[in-house]
C-alpha cells in the first residue's frame, strides 16, 4: 500500500470526523463548539465505562482469528493442492468436490453452518469454530493459488533437477517452491487482506470482535458513526501492518533483491 494511498485514506476519515462534528454542533457553533462535539462524543464511546477496553478485546479477537485462521488455511491449502495435483483420481475428484463447495458457499453461510449444525452438539468456543470455518474456506483459495504457482514453472526444471541427481522431492523443495512461493505471494497477499475483512462477521456466533464491539457501543450510546469509524481505522491498521509484512517477506523471497544486496556489498 503506497503512502499516497495512505495519505488519502487519513484524509477522508478526517473530512468524515469534521462533517460529523458540524452536524453534532450545528454548523454555526464555531470551533469550541466543534471541538466540544467531538470530545463529547469520544468520551461517550471510547472513554465513559472504559468503552475502549470493548475495542481492545474486539481488536485481539479479530487478530487472532485472522492469524490462526491463515496458517490453518495455508497449511490446509497445501494438503488439498496435492490431492488436487495427484495422479490418484478419488483424492482429485475429492480435491475439486472440496474447492467448488467451499468457494461456492457465503462465508456467513458456512460459518453458521458449521456453528449451529457441525458444532451444534459440541460445547466448543466459537472462536475456534471461526478459526475452523475461516480456515477451511480459505484453503479452498490457496489451493487454487498454489496449482497455479505451480504450474506456471517450466516443466523442464523439474526434468533437470532429477537429471542432475535430484530426487523428486528435493526438486520440488529446492527449485520449483521458491519460484512458486515468489509467484504467488502478490495474489496471496490479497486473499489473506479478504480473510481479515471477511472475519468481520464473526458476530453472528457470539464471537465479540471489533465489528461487535461497535454495535456494542452503539446499542449504548446511540451513535453510529464514532464507533464505526475507530473500527474502520483499526481494521485498516490490521491490513496494513500485515500487508507490510508480506511485502518484507516477497522482498526476502525475490532473487533480485539478493543480487541487489550482493552488488551493493
Amino acid at each position: 500500500m503506497s503512502r499516497l494511498t495512505v495519505k488519502y485514506l487519513f484524509l477522508f476519515m478526517a473530512a468524515g470526523c469534521l462533517i460529523y462534528t458540524l452536524n453534532s454542533a450545528g454548523l454555526g457553533g464555531g470551533g469550541a463548539s466543534l471541538f466540544a462535539s467531538f470530545a463529547g462524543s469520544f468520551h461517550s464511546n471510547i472513554v465513559q465505562e472504559n468503552r475502549y477496553l470493548l475495542l481492545l478485546d474486539g481488536l485481539k479477537t479479530t487478530v487472532i482469528i485472522s492469524v490462526s485462521a491463515t496458517l490453518l488455511g495455508t497449511l490446509l491449502g497445501a494438503l488439498v493442492c496435492f490431492m488436487r495435483m495427484s495422479q490418484n483420481r478419488a483424492l482429485s475428484a475429492m480435491a475439486k468436490v472440496y474447492i467448488a463447495i467451499l468457494r461456492g458457499t457465503p462465508v456467513l453461510v458456512f460459518l453458521m453452518l458449521m456453528f449451529y449444525v457441525v458444532f451444534a452438539s459440541v460445547d466448543i468456543n466459537p472462536v475456534i469454530v471461526s478459526v475452523i470455518a475461516f480456515g477451511m474456506n480459505f484453503a479452498a483459495y490457496v489451493a487454487e493459488i498454489y496449482r497455479a504457482g505451480i504450474n506456471s514453472i517450466d516443466k523442464g526444471q523439474t526434468e533437470a533437477g532429477i537429471a542432475m541427481g535430484f530426487t523428486r522431492i528435493n526438486t520440488f523443495l529446492f527449485i520449483v517452491l521458491p519460484q512458486t512461493i515468489q509467484r504467488i505471494l502478490p495474489v496471496y497477499k490479497g486473499e489473506f487482506i479478504s480473510l481479515v475483512k471477511m472475519t468481520s462477521v464473526v458476530g453472528y456466533i457470539a464471537v465479540q470482535d471489533l465489528t461487535k464491539a461497535s454495535d456494542i457501543i452503539r446499542s449504548r450510546t446511540f451513535d453510529a458513526f464514532f464507533p464505526l469509524v475507530m473500527v474502520a481505522i483499526l481494521y485498516f491498521f490490521i491490513s496494513w501492518v500485515l500487508m507490510l509484512l508480506l511485502e518484507y517477506i516477497e522482498r526476502v523471497v525475490d532473487p533480485r533483491s539478493k543480487t541487489a544486496q550482493i552488488k551493493g556489498a
